[in-house]
């Protein structure tokens, strides 16, 4: 994710100095369409910043809980967005364990204190 970002800043920074979509594209090695992403991202660096502490605040917060808060510090996004956002960032949302898969998870680490501790 950090070569991700350091690739859109070099997008950004070619845009800026006057170069069309189309050569900056060829200058980085992606699709014209990917460089407009960027180029037309809703959110700055210090507002990704605050979702950034938002989100390590509360790791459990649904995208929907971070957005309410990131809207109180005067972002206005949908949900899709923070999710982006945070994958861009490198977080990864892991599904809850279902109880099939808490039961054997419980023995298993059971097992494993008793032979680590014993």
């Amino acid at each position: 994710s950090h070569f991700k970002w350091q690739l859109s800043e070099r997008i950004i920074k070619l845009l800026k100095e006057g170069k069309s979509s189309r050569s900056v594209a060829k200058d980085v090695g992606c699709s014209q369409s990917a460089v407009s992403k960027i180029w037309t991202k809703k959110t700055s660096k210090r507002q990704d910043r605050k979702l950034k502490a938002i989100c390590l605040e509360n790791r459990k917060c649904t995208a929907k809980q971070m957005r309410n808060k990131w809207e109180e510090t005067g972002v206005n996004v949908c949900d899709r967005t923070v999710r982006n956002r945070l994958k861009e960032m490198g977080f990864k949302r892991k599904p809850p364990l279902t109880p099939k898969q808490k039961k054997p998870r419980l023995q298993w680490a059971k097992e494993k204190a008793i032979v680590d501790c014993g």
